[in-house]
């Protein structure tokens, strides 16, 4: 095979939709919760999910070949450890996310958002992403208990840089249900933090949080681009700027200066791109223009960005994973 066939199957191959439908499928249909330690058949698995037999059996097979399930010569369906991941009751499960055809469908007009139009999901969906949630609380459960779980596997490598660089009185701004704050007060004995989001968010951080960390932990509501808590040490907004546009962040930087004393630090948990070169971060990117309007930036993007908005960034610090900590402070 010459390069340009190399070059055409390896195309062809990242074209195909098919792969993220079947977990789709897989997902909604909540077959891996069907599938029980010691295996079963497609006929019954079938039956308990209300699909035809030979149907599902298709696309179990195909699942097979991601690894999902595994079929023995009998047809007994086991899964596998990534088809764990799809059960509902399984601790990090991403069924939730597997399941929100929003996320395929506003992947349709891209074009048209890469072209000047307002957000593709917006365009698909009929509304933002975040109005879409505000006007379904269950939707905004399974956010954020989604997002809890994914800060905390997100930001772990991070945390012994922000032990060592946060001051003991720390804010966790638009901090979610506190899956951040959770990482910090496990982490450090000594630490002190105030959450805030919206009230329809802190009204669903977990009640034994409070209990566990006593006055060590608060949760506040407040919006931070109407002010943010005066005086404290360290702001920490984690995975929050990527989902707006440079015209709206700098105003929420703006919001956040506003509030920081002389020798107060904050420090953005984001991805940093490359400043040229391939860089699979980008489809994050991608992903960003497609669903809020937001973007990923380089470290030269975050330290104009800062500095549109009164702030110089100091540091960055890079961890194992895809994010890093850009910390900025108050210029002048």
């Amino acid at each position: 095979m010459n390069t340009l066939d190399e070059e055409r199957r390896r195309l062809t191959e990242m074209f195909d939709i098919a792969p993220s439908r079947v977990l789709y499928a897989v997902s909604v249909l909540g077959v891996a919760d069907r599938v029980p330690p010691g295996g079963s058949t497609v006929e019954r698995i079938a039956a308990a999910v209300g699909t035809d037999a030979q149907r599902l059996g298709r696309l179990v097979r195909a699942a097979e070949t991601l690894g999902i399930f595994r079929v023995d010569a009998a047809g007994t369906v086991r899964l596998t450890p990534a088809g764990t991941l799809l059960r509902s009751d399984q601790p990090g499960s991403l069924r939730a996310e597997f399941s929100d055809n929003a996320l395929f469908t506003a992947w349709g007009p891209f074009a048209e958002t890469v072209r000047g139009g307002a957000p593709s999901y917006d365009l698909a969906n009929g509304t933002s992403i975040f109005a879409g949630m505000s006007g379904d609380p269950g939707a905004l459960v399974t956010f954020h208990a989604h997002m809890r779980m994914r800060a905390q596997q997100l930001y772990r490598s991070l945390l012994p840089f922000l032990l060592r660089r946060c001051a003991e009185d720390v804010v966790d701004l638009a901090g979610g249900t506190g899956g951040l704050s959770e990482l910090l007060l496990e982490g450090d004995a000594a630490v002190r933090v105030t959450l805030t989001d919206l009230p329809e968010v802190i009204a669903l951080v977990p009640p034994d949080m409070l209990r566990r960390h006593g006055d060590r932990f608060s949760a506040e509501p407040g919006d931070m681009r109407a002010g943010i808590p005066r005086g404290y040490g360290t702001y920490l907004l984690g995975s929050v700027l990527h989902d707006w546009a440079d015209d709206e962040a700098a105003e929420i930087l703006r919001c956040c200066a506003d509030g920081m004393v002389p020798g107060s630090e904050l420090i953005l948990l984001e991805r940093v791109l490359a400043e040229s070169g391939p860089d699979p971060r980008r489809m994050g990117d991608m992903w960003m223009m497609a669903m809020t309007g937001g973007r990923e930036r380089t470290r030269q993007e975050w330290a104009e960005l800062a500095g549109s908005a009164g702030l110089t960034l100091r540091h960055v610090h890079h961890g194992a994973g895809e994010i890093s900590a850009v910390v900025l402070g108050r210029s002048g």
